[in-house]
């Protein structure tokens, strides 16, 4: 998993709170994070959270494209707050690099990133509609789609998590926890935003 900062949908309940901020105090280059996702010779493919990935449209693309062309066996995946739909008709924006202002999202540009993706996990999430039996999503309003041959609702498996814990002590929590674990004091976990992280997975 790999998140990207940055997110202005702010959904209520949301487990990433800290990727809201458009902080650009650790900002990589394409390179350095294309290069890094290749040094991970283990795994099957990577998929981008946050935050929301399409509120940096433009770098998604071109991160796409990099892996893509150094290794097109890489499959892709996203996590988006927004829908297909919104996606499809314009109903988005993103954040120019340039001018740090921002940008009215077109189809054009969710076609160039949808090209390289071979499924996407869409919508907000809505914390009254929060569901522990939909494999990929966070609560039910939200879709997975297929956008390659690749992957197919049988290789969907029930919701899990993994746990991390790096030297310095920092807890990594990747996937979908009971709200409990986080939430239980004495455990000392709450939600964080970390760096991007290999995992014991096929997937990044």
């Amino acid at each position: 998993m790999v998140w990207l900062q940055g997110c202005d949908l702010r959904c209520p309940g949301c487990w990433n709170p800290s990727t809201h901020g458009f902080d650009r105090s650790g900002e990589k280059s394409v390179d350095e994070v294309g290069e890094w996702i290749l040094s991970c010779q283990a795994v099957e493919g990577v998929t981008f959270s946050g935050g929301e990935p399409f509120q940096q449209a433009a770098v998604l693309r071109l991160l796409c494209e990099y892996l893509k062309l150094r290794r097109p066996s890489l499959s892709i995946g996203v996590f988006s707050g927004y829908t297909v739909s919104e996606l499809s008709q314009g109903q988005w924006r993103w954040k120019s690099l340039q001018s740090d202002s921002w940008v009215k999202g077109d189809f054009a540009l969710f076609a160039q990133v949808r090209q390289f993706l071979d499924f996407g996990v869409f919508g907000r999430f809505r914390q009254a509609m929060a569901c522990k039996d939909k494999p990929l999503c966070g609560s039910r309003n939200q879709e997975v789609v297929f956008l390659s041959d690749r992957y197919s609702p049988r290789d969907l498996q029930p919701q899990s998590y993994e746990v991390n814990i790096g030297g310095d002590g920092l807890v990594t929590i990747t996937g979908f926890p009971p709200g409990d674990l986080w939430l239980e004091p004495k455990t000392g976990i709450t939600p964080n935003h970390v760096t991007p992280h290999s995992a014991p997975s096929s997937r990044l």
